[in-house]
C-alpha cells in the first residue's frame, strides 16, 4: 500500500497549499502558496482522479474526495477567468492608427544581454518601455536608446529596485514616488493619448521571499498606497498600472487592488501569460498590467527570453 501512503502525503500537501493563502497571514511561505494556484489545480485534479479510480470506499476515501473537490473548486474559480472560456474584461479591437504599446521587462540586474533588449525594442518600437532592476550598467548601455524617446524618467539603483520609463509621448507630469519604503521607487507619469489624459504608474514591490522580505507587509502596503493615488485621480485620468508586481493575479491582495481601483485585467478571457521564471517550466504571472475599462486591447503577448529570469511582456491598447 505504498502508493496509498504516497497519495495521502501528496493530497495533504496539495490541500494545505491551496487553503493556506486564504488565511490573513503575511508570512512569506504561507502567502507564497497563492503563486502556485494554477499548479495546485492540476495537482488537486490528479489526486482526486487517483482517489476515485484506485481506492475502495472508506471513511478516508470520502474525506479525501470531499476535501479535494473543495480545493479543486477554489483553484478553478481563481484560474478559470484567465482562460478563453471566460468573457474578457477588456474588449478586443483590430489595429488602429493610434496604438499605445507598452513593453514591460525586468532586465535582471546582472543580465548583460543589452543588445538583445536594444534589438527587441527597436523591432517593437513601443510607445512606453518600462524597465525594472536597472542599475548603472544598464543605464549606460541604454544611453543611445534614450535618444529615440521624447522623455525618460529613471531611478537608477544597485539593489535590484532601479526603474526606467522611456516614452515616445511627451510627459505632462513625471514623479518618482516611494510609496511604502524609502528604497522601493515607483514611477508616476501623465501623458496625452487620443485626446485623453492617461496616468501611468509603474511598480516593483519587494517579493515575499527570504533574502528580500519575510512577510508580504511591504508589498501589501505598496498596493494600498498605489490604490489610494489612483482613486484620487480616477475621475481625472484614464489609468494604467504595470510592472513586476511580485504577486499573482488571483491573490487576495491583487483582487482587493482591482476592486478598489476599478481597473481591469486584459488577460482575463485570454490567458495567464506567466513571465517568471524563464529557467523553469513551473512559472507565475508576476509581470502585470491593469487598465481603465475604456481601453481596448489590440494585442497582448509574452516575448522571447533575452537573458533575464523574467520574460518581457508586450501590450497594445487603443481607445
Amino acid at each position: 500500500m505504498n502508493y496509498l501512503f504516497s497519495l495521502i502525503i501528496v493530497s495533504f500537501i496539495s490541500i494545505a497549499g491551496t487553503l493556506l493563502p486564504i488565511s490573513e497571514s503575511k508570512v512569506w511561505w504561507i502567502k507564497g502558496q497563492a503563486y502556485f494556484r494554477q499548479w495546485y489545480l492540476i495537482l488537486n485534479v490528479c489526486c482526486l482522479i487517483l482517489w476515485i479510480i484506485l481506492l475502495p470506499y472508506s471513511s478516508l476515501f470520502f474525506i479525501a474526495v470531499v476535501l479535494l473537490s473543495i480545493v479543486c473548486y477554489l483553484c478553478f474559480v481563481d484560474v478559470i477567468p484567465f482562460s478563453i472560456l471566460y468573457p474578457s474584461e477588456i474588449k478586443s479591437i483590430d489595429s488602429k492608427v493610434q496604438t499605445l504599446s507598452i513593453l514591460i521587462y525586468n532586465v535582471k540586474e546582472d543580465n548583460d544581454r543589452y543588445e538583445d533588449l536594444i534589438e527587441l525594442q527597436h523591432t517593437i518600437r513601443p510607445t512606453l518601455l518600462l524597465l525594472l532592476e536597472t542599475n548603472h550598467k544598464w543605464d549606460n548601455a541604454l544611453r543611445e536608446v534614450e535618444k529615440h524617446y521624447l522623455d525618460v524618467v529613471k531611478e537608477i539603483r544597485e539593489d535590484t529596485y532601479g526603474m526606467m520609463l522611456l516614452s515616445r509621448l511627451t510627459l505632462k507630469e513625471e514623479k518618482i514616488h516611494y510609496l511604502s519604503h524609502d528604497e522601493i521607487p515607483s514611477i508616476d507619469v501623465v501623458f496625452d493619448f487620443c485626446g485623453r489624459e492617461i496616468q501611468f504608474l509603474g511598480l516593483h514591490p519587494k517579493p515575499p521571499i527570504p533574502g528580500e522580505a519575510l512577510t508580504s507587509k511591504q508589498k501589501d502596503q505598496e498596493f494600498e498606497a498605489a490604490a489610494q493615488k489612483l482613486i484620487a485621480n480616477k475621475d481625472k485620468y484614464l489609468q494604467i498600472v504595470a510592472g513586476d508586481l511580485n504577486d499573482v493575479v488571483w491573490s487576495r491582495t491583487s483582487k482587493k487592488f482591482k476592486k478598489k481601483t476599478g481597473l481591469k485585467d486584459p488577460r482575463v478571457g485570454r490567458g495567464i501569460f506567466s513571465t517568471f521564471p524563464t529557467y523553469f517550466p513551473v512559472r507565475f504571472p508576476l509581470d502585470q498590467i491593469l487598465c481603465s475599462p475604456s481601453f481596448m486591447l489590440i494585442k497582448i503577448e509574452r516575448r522571447e527570453n533575452i537573458g533575464s529570469d523574467h520574460y518581457p511582456i508586450l501590450v497594445e491598447f487603443s481607445l
